[in-house]
């Protein structure tokens, strides 16, 4: 018999077991570190993607607005109303008028007031609040002062004759 002392079964098989299993937790842990990689990247990427899905929705309703508004123009009626509108243009036969505002700029429908709410009464009592709302601004301007009484506008003098003379 050999003096040479052999370690114990169970003792080599714990070592061999205790470096496995370490090899495996680092491997384990590597594969992890890479797929949390992956899996972020993927998960920013499919952000993005919805991010740009709704971008393409809105840009795509914007192009359905422009495409309505393009054939909008094809229409004769239309075109006019907008002339008529913006340019001021009246068809043959028609007058049209301007309100002009204290300032002597034109006003537009808008601007203005007819001194009550919109939303109250009819729409003839409306009218006939702007028609007042019109009557005093008129009122208004009679009564502005009179002209500068040291002022005085005379006509513009005759030609001389005395080339004639000479």
């Amino acid at each position: 018999m050999s003096d040479k002392p052999t370690p114990a079964p169970r003792a080599q098989r714990a070592i061999t077991a205790t470096w496995r299993l370490l090899v495996l937790l680092a491997v384990i842990a590597a594969i992890g570190l890479v797929l949390a990689h992956s899996l972020r990247v993927y998960f920013v990427q499919r952000a993005e993607i919805a991010d740009l899905k709704v971008q393409i929705a809105q840009e795509q309703s914007n192009i359905a607005d422009l495409n309505d508004q393009l054939e909008r123009w094809n229409d004769p009626e239309y075109v006019r109303a907008i002339a008529r509108e913006r340019l001021g243009w009246v068809m043959p036969g028609e007058v049209g008028y301007h309100v002009l505002g204290a300032d002597g700029k034109p006003l537009d429908g808008a601007t203005i007031d007819a001194g009550e709410d919109e939303d109250a009464g009819t729409w003839w009592e409306r009218m006939w609040g702007s028609v007042q709302v019109a009557d005093q601004l008129a009122e208004e301007e009679s009564t502005a002062e009179a002209p500068d009484p040291d002022r005085t506008i005379e006509p513009s003098p005759a030609p001389s004759t005395e080339d004639e003379n000479e």
